[in-house]
C-alpha cells in the first residue's frame, strides 16, 4: 500500500468518515478529473456527471457537505 493510500486512510479514519472511499493508486485520476490533493471529493447525479466537487477538508466542513448531497439527491427525487 502506497503511503499517500495509508496517510488518506488515516485521515477518514480521524475524521469518522463512514463513505465509501476509492484510492487511485494508478493516479489516473489527477489526469481525467484533475486531482491536485487529498482528499478531492466528487459528488455525482443520478446521470454520473459531476454536479460538485470540494478540495481538502476541514472540521465542520461536513455541513456543506450534507448540503450538497440533500441538493442532489432532492433533484433526483430520491431522500437522504
Amino acid at each position: 500500500m502506497s503511503n499517500d493510500v495509508e496517510r488518506s486512510r488515516q485521515f477518514y479514519d480521524q475524521f469518522g468518515f463512514t463513505i465509501p472511499a476509492a484510492f487511485d493508486v494508478t493516479q489516473v485520476g489527477g489526469g481525467m478529473f484533475g486531482v491536485t490533493g487529498t482528499p478531492t471529493n466528487y459528488l455525482l447525479d443520478a446521470q454520473g456527471r459531476i454536479v460538485w466537487r470540494q478540495y481538502g477538508f476541514h472540521r465542520g466542513e461536513e455541513v456543506e457537505v450534507r448540503a450538497q448531497v440533500e441538493r442532489v439527491l432532492a433533484s433526483s427525487g430520491s431522500r437522504p
